[in-house]
């Protein structure tokens, strides 16, 4: 059995339901066991891919913010907006963005048909658990956008199209308002200023909340002692059940998976058995390695310990991708050509928000991601899940292991 272990929680997942407005199903009616999404050989292709960006993007964010501060993205919701933006791309700016998408080898024409398909299976799979994602693109009056790119992001994307004028000094409200609307409040006031040069903004947005299949009784939960990095402690409430879950003794950690809903959607945690070994970690989290460990879980009887924990996060990301290979985008050499002939484009900036809350019912968590573009079988034992130090936290759907949120918890009393 291990005890103190330092936690690292994956949290991958998928998109929204946009139109709930059909008669609700009585909770008895529905599955309640997980339901198998049926996957063509190109949405696999897209998904791979998308996993390998989940976890580069999110290593290198941790390496740069340091692994003992809160950090949570949502690897799709920036997936899905350089997607988007990928559309408008040519040439050498389109090869690079494929580069730091990790999808070389896969045609804009095929992302974008397997981001439609792939989103409305995802959408679908769990009636229990509530996920939306919402797209739109503005645009400044100073350009005219080519209607083929639109057009694109309309139809695969379902992305709203709206207009803005720099010279407006309400527009950076509306644009909040429309995020803050699509994430259920969680995410406010994101953009606070415009570049005086910025022609469009391409935006995702995604909501999620799941219930625990297995809930944690508040009354269980007590004051305990969480120990953060550097050694220092505080108390923070702490959830507590024993049951049967899926879960990996590793060499030097713990694997254990959290199902919300029926099951499709999941919180992996991966328990390090140092307390501070989240950076000795941070590695080796890599899309073969989780899948390795994921092969090997079993069912085993597993008394848990899981601090409550909320808190949002905002990073800019132009540095990032320009280390993950697509820097000629920020430049004045970017071709975005495809979004319109004249006057030439570059990106300004990539901006992502994310919010978490995990608590006894559940999570609850939403992200944003603002493209700027400017101009130019055995008996175990019984086993110890005790999250009493920095963990690292992933929300994925299982039949297609799509990620969604990716953080770490180094204080869950910091918001």
């Amino acid at each position: 059995m291990k005890n103190n272990i330092i936690a690292s929680v994956l949290v991958l997942s998928s998109i929204l339901l946009l139109f709930m407005k059909c008669t609700k199903t009585p909770d008895e009616d529905l599955p309640k066991e997980p339901v198998e999404i049926e996957l063509t050989t190109k949405q696999i292709a897209l998904i791979e891919s998308e996993n390998s960006f989940a976890f580069d993007i999110f290593r290198e964010v941790a390496e740069n913010e340091g692994s003992s501060q809160n950090i949570i993205i949502s690897p799709l919701s920036i997936s899905c907006a350089l997607s988007m933006t990928l559309n408008g791309a040519d040439g050498t700016t389109r090869d690079a963005m494929l580069t730091a998408l990790r999808m070389n080898g896969i045609t804009p024409e095929e992302i974008n048909s397997s981001y439609k398909d792939l989103t409305e299976a995802l959408l679908t799979v769990d009636k229990r658990v509530l996920m939306t994602i919402a797209n739109s693109v503005w645009t400044e009056d100073r350009i005219t956008p080519k209607q083929t790119f639109i057009d694109i992001l309309e139809d695969y994307y379902n992305a709203e199209s709206k207009e803005f004028s720099i010279t407006d000094p309400t527009a950076p409200d509306k644009i909040n308002e429309w995020i803050e609307d699509n994430t259920n409040g969680l995410i406010k006031e994101m953009i606070d200023k415009l570049e005086d040069n910025t022609v469009m903004l391409i935006i995702n947005a995604i909501y999620f909340k799941g219930k625990w299949k297995l809930q944690f009784d508040e009354k269980d939960t007590d004051q305990e002692l969480f120990y953060k990095p550097g050694g220092t402690s505080v108390e923070v409430p702490m959830m507590k059940q024993t049951d049967d879950f899926k879960a990996y003794d590793g060499d030097g950690f713990i694997l254990a998976e959290f199902p919300y809903g029926q099951g499709n959607f999941v919180m992996d945690i991966i328990l390090p058995d140092a307390r501070d070994g989240v950076a000795t970690l941070l590695p080796s989290i890599t899309d073969d390695t989780i899948s390795g460990w994921l092969q090997q879980m079993m069912t085993r009887e597993t008394d848990v310990y899981i601090p409550r924990f909320k808190y949002g996060f905002r990073k800019k990301l132009k540095d990032i991708l320009t280390d993950m290979g697509m820097g000629i985008a920020f430049t004045d050499d970017a071709d975005f050509t495809n979004i319109t002939e004249y006057p030439p484009l570059l990106i300004n900036d990539v901006i992502h928000q994310a919010f978490i809350e995990t608590n006894e019912e559940g999570t609850e968590a939403a992200a944003a991601t603002v493209v700027e573009i400017g101009l130019t079988s055995m008996p175990l034992e019984p086993l110890v899940f005790n999250a009493d130090h920095p963990f690292i936290y992933i929300i994925r759907e299982t039949s297609t292991n799509s990620i969604i949120f990716m953080g770490i918890v180094a204080d869950p009393l910091t918001e």
